[in-house]
């Protein structure tokens, strides 16, 4: 009886949601599965029958239908294969996949089944039907299937380790609505477009798993043990309390648990889909969040996760999950599902959501960034959007993305604070970089840090359309959540509020479109809205507002004084929004002015605002809530931009901690040391805005042997794309070591897409360069002591496949009219890689340098090593540092790169040389899983062959010298690179130690194999 009331009283909720405030003329299809599956574990496979009845509620005839197979992806040569291929996606064609194969596909009229013909397009299924069905009428579908499920970890659904997320896994009919059949292939970027219905499903699956799902269970009794059914109804009874339901980690499976299969029965009432996860050894908390109003009393919010992340997710998933379902039910509507299921998945990595439950990946943790609490809701907050309102999520992938993660800042915000609420303020890493880490800031950040490249689309681009994913992910998500604060910001908080209550009511259980909302939004304001959707949706304006000039008068009025004031506003973005401005005056007082966005609809570019204050202004600033996406705030105040100092704790969390309302000055101490300074003890500096919108570098060091002052400075700013898009701007000018100089320059980097090679960089450098003192390098490095001018242009190109990875560069080097030299110099390099089989790589570089003219020694071609001009940037190979009996092994790889002639490194004015790496995965064959030392060495054979010459003498292919040997690679370093930047500053990339066992031309008296060996600090090629 209480389920029959359940059951009436949503299909009530349903017919009333489509009475009430319903769109003129909307209709939409109705769907009825029932499935019956086995799914096999052993073979990873599905065998499957459902019977589908369909009802017309359009008022058009139909005279075929189309079905979607989903998992027909990944199948070689699919549209999804190519798409992942054109986008250089290659962990997408892992291995071959053999689809899903239709048994049976018929109708059933009068209890008979009568097959149709169909064809299949990769994911479509095309069917013509035997007579046209009218508007109004139904048709009932009998289809059998088998699939093999997808090996994960990978899109969405899958198997990994026996645990199975199982998704978009039955032939399921596509959407028929307003637009006709939605027929876009599932290629992997869009997701989902479904119609509501109602699911019968029973899964036949061994008694050892657990199993999950979208609805309600049925059959507990006969599935469940008893003492998880009795716990659950504990949670029931105590509601906002979380129990431990079961703890099957470490449970006896028997062969007959195995191989002894039982039914699971559920029901789903008024769903877009139907999911359900089994694994075998799942830890099972719930809490239940209990609501008067809602169809089953309130709902059960349950966490299943594994042994091996238990201590991330037993405290505090089930209680994220329950805040996630119990904030957004009281803001934007209620949920009305029985169950929310949060599994944590081998299979699919990131998150992802169907109807009542939702997949995390296994290894998310809390920690440092609030990452296992931001995934859980966020995917939670799909329940919202799309499972509840159920936008075309293929064609507008931003009305569910961009809501959810607008809505999930605000979870966020509700649970953490307003402020600091990104990252986890215990780790003394985090406080240490004395700024916010605010999620609604750093949405927008992630918005501004694609939009000063110029490589945007507009966010209600096709999902699938869109040239690369990053663009597109973040138009979805952060840009599309700071536009809704933006919404917010221009209607007011009440308003808004207001507005996403009434989207809830009218369009649950519906589809809207993007025009639908921007309706009901000028609808509840009252207010015309085209400009704000039409700029910030379907365009790729961006906003910028600075203050150009306050100007202020004392006068007498009503016998007091006051303050004339006239504000200038100069709009240097096409965007156009209402504004306030915040006037700080010497009396201490705040007051703000705001201007409408009437201002600026005629195509204005300046406005003047006059005010008279009570007190001189001595500060303004546009906006200071931040809601706003300027794009370039260091000019919303006045009379000075914000600087924002902190402590630079070498920790890189620019992505999290970049202010974007200010120039970010970090600051720490610095040590340094070489042989002729000894100790050396400075300060240094870095400056930013948005990362490389403007960059500076400062350090100043004091030698305490030498009591030297060296110090480095550089600026670099990117030129505005609208100007040039990739290019930047240099000048640096530096004495470090016994050397001074300084330079400009220009780069530029040509590519269609932002991440999608191939891409083609243009540099032009004008350098100054002198040596001053050579007791700092060894006698070989030692620079001549005339000033050197140089200019320097170069073309690099980079490009990968599957199997392959190409660099090419190519470089002209010539002195100028202020050069005590004379010279000029061509050299190109091109390095290949191929990826082999087990995780092997091949690697072959060819180098080759031409020079004519009074080349100075540091920038001549070195047989064994890179020049001293080239040493000169990587800090640890700059100066003497090491004892001599070590700095005689040092080999900074460069030049021929011949690493068994470091002892008779000599140079030349022309080279050519040949490198070859054969680059094995673990540091002896066959020995890869052992213990750290595994996975922290690696081992690379290799052969070089090259010859340098100077310009008196003749090219030819005799004396070529050539070496082979051995080398370990350990990369800990790179594997510190997200938790501190020290290294890489330094140079110090890896720990490279070749041992060149054979050399052609021995130095005198040695033999040509000997056991030799040199050391290194960053990658060879």
């Amino acid at each position: 009886m209480k389920r029959l009331t359940i059951s009436i009283f949503l299909i009530l909720t349903f017919t009333t949601s489509c009475l009430i405030s319903k769109p003129e003329n909307y209709w939409q299809q109705h769907v009825n599965y029932k499935i019956k599956a086995r799914l096999d574990p052993d073979k990873n496979l599905i065998t499957g029958s459902e019977i589908l009845t369909y009802t017309n509620n359009s008022p058009n005839e139909i005279d075929r239908v189309y079905f979607r197979l989903y998992w027909n992806i990944f199948k070689q040569n699919s549209h999804g294969w190519k798409y992942a291929e054109r986008r250089k996606m290659y962990a997408r064609l892992a291995r071959k996949y053999k689809g899903v194969e239709i048994k049976n596909f018929s109708i059933i009229s009068n209890s008979k089944e009568i097959p149709i013909e169909y064809k299949i397009d990769d994911t479509i299924l095309e069917a013509s039907l035997p007579q046209r069905l009218k508007s109004g009428e139904k048709i009932t579908f009998k289809i059998e299937w088998e699939e093999e499920v997808p090996p994960g970890p990978g899109m969405r659904t899958g198997v990994s380790n026996r645990c199975f997320d199982i998704a978009q896994w039955y032939p399921q009919i596509a959407v028929y609505d307003k637009y006709g059949w939605h027929t876009d292939q599932y290629i992997g970027t869009g997701e989902f477009h479904n119609d509501f219905g109602d699911f019968e499903v029973e899964l036949e699956i061994p008694k050892s798993f657990i199993v999950a799902y979208s609805g309600e269970l049925l059959n507990p009794d006969e599935v469940l043990p008893d003492s998880v059914i009795q716990n659950l109804e504990k949670a029931r009874n105590n509601p906002e309390k979380v129990y431990r339901i079961a703890d099957f980690s470490n449970r006896e499976i028997t062969d007959e648990d195995k191989t002894n299969y039982i039914t699971w029965k559920f029901v789903a009432k008024n769903v877009r889909d139907f999911a359900f996860s089994a694994y075998e050894r799942y830890i099972w908390d719930a809490v239940f969040w209990k609501n008067e109003e809602h169809p089953y009393g309130g709902v059960m919010i349950h966490s299943l996760y594994f042994k091996d992340n238990a201590k991330h997710w037993k405290d505090s998933s089930a209680v994220f999950g329950l805040h996630a379902i119990k904030f957004f039910s009281e803001n934007f509507g209620l949920y009305l599902y029985p169950n929310a299921f949060v599994m944590s998945s081998y299979a699919v990595g990131g998150g992802m959501e169907y109807p009542g439950i939702v997949f995390i990946g296994y290894n998310i943790t809390n920690s440092p960034y609030r990452g296992l609490f931001g995934v859980i809701v966020h995917e939670l907050g799909h329940q919202w959007y799309p499972m509840m309102i159920s936008n075309n999520e293929t064609e507008f992938a931003f009305m569910d993305e961009g809501f959810n993660t607008f809505i999930t800042t605000l979870a966020f915000e509700a649970y953490y604070g307003r402020k600091n609420n990104l990252l986890d303020p215990t780790k003394w890493y985090i406080r240490s970089s004395g700024l916010s880490t605010d999620e609604r800031e750093n949405n927008q950040r992630q918005y501004l840090m694609l939009a000063i490249t110029g490589y945007e689309e507009p966010i209600a681009t096709h999902a699938d359309h869109w040239l690369e994913n990053y663009p597109a992910t973040t138009a979805f998500y952060p840009k599309t959540a700071t536009v809704m604060f933006m919404l917010q910001y221009v209607l007011g908080d009440s308003t808004f509020s207001k507005l996403m209550k009434e989207y809830y009511e009218r369009w649950k259980f519906k589809h809207p479109y993007p025009e639908d909302f921007y309706n009901l939004a000028m609808e509840i304001s009252g207010k015309d809205l085209r400009w704000f959707f039409d700029q910030w949706f379907h365009r790729t304006y961006t906003c910028d507002y600075g203050i150009k000039s306050i100007r202020s008068k004392k006068i007498q009025k009503d016998g007091k004084e006051i303050y004339k004031t006239t504000i200038k506003i100069i709009r240097k973005g096409r965007a156009v929004m209402p504004l306030d401005i915040a006037i700080k005056m010497e009396n201490g007082e705040i007051t703000s002015v705001n201007l409408p966005v009437d201002i600026w609809l005629n195509d204005e570019w300046e406005n003047e605002i006059d005010i008279e204050l009570p007190s001189k202004p001595t500060s303004a600033e546009i906006n200071p809530d931040l809601r706003i996406a300027d794009i370039n705030r260091l000019n919303n105040t006045y009379p000075f931009p914000k600087v924002k100092i902190s402590i630079d704790n070498t920790i890189p969390l620019s992505q999290f901690i970049a202010p974007i309302d200010a120039y970010s000055l970090k600051l720490r101490p610095s040590i340094w040391y070489n042989i002729t300074d000894g100790f050396k003890f400075g300060l240094k500096l870095n400056g930013s805005y948005l990362d490389d919108v403007i960059s500076h570098k400062f350090w100043a060091l004091y030698g305490t042997r030498s009591n030297e002052i060296d110090f480095y400075f550089s600026d670099s700013r990117r030129i505005p794309f609208e100007i040039s898009k990739n290019t930047f701007t240099e000048i640096e000018i530096f004495k470090i070591e016994g050397r001074y100089g300084g330079g400009f320059g220009f780069r530029k980097r040509f590519r269609k897409t932002l991440t999608i090679p191939p891409f083609h960089d243009l540099n032009l450098k004008v350098q100054l360069l002198k040596s001053t003192d050579g007791k700092y390098l060894d006698q070989i490095y030692k620079w001549d002591e005339k000033r050197l001018t140089r200019i320097i242009a170069g073309y690099t190109y980079f490009n990968y496949g599957e199997k392959w990875r190409v660099n090419f560069s190519l470089f002209f080097e010539s002195s100028t009219v202020l050069s005590e030299f004379n010279y000029s110099k061509v050299y190109s390099e091109i390095i290949q890689t191929f990826r082999l089989p087990f995780g092997y790589s091949f690697s072959v570089r060819l180098f080759g340098g031409y020079g004519n003219g009074t080349i100075p020694q540091q920038t001549k071609f070195f047989i064994a090593t890179s020049s001293p001009i080239d040493q000169f940037y990587r800090p640890l190979y700059r100066s003497k540092i090491f004892p001599a009996d070590l700095r005689k092994h040092i080999e900074p790889f460069g030049g021929a790169g011949l690493r068994g002639y470091i002892d008779q490194n000599v140079s030349g004015d022309r080279i050519y040389s040949v490198n070859f790496e054969l680059n094995l995965p673990s540091l002896l064959p066959l020995f890869g899983n052992l213990p750290i030392i595994g996975n922290l060495f690696k081992t690379t054979l290799f052969f070089d062959a090259g010859k340098t010459w100077d310009q008196n003498q003749r090219a030819s292919l005799k004396g070529i010298k050539y070496d082979l040997g051995f080398g370990v690679r350990s990369t800990i370093f790179e594997q510190f690179s997200s938790m501190t930047n020290l290294f890489s500053e330094i140079g110090l990339n890896m720990i490279r130690v070749d041992f060149p066992v054979y050399v052609s031309h021995p130095i005198n008296g040695e033999k040509k194999l000997k056991l030799r060996w040199v050391l290194g600090f960053d990658k060879t090629f």
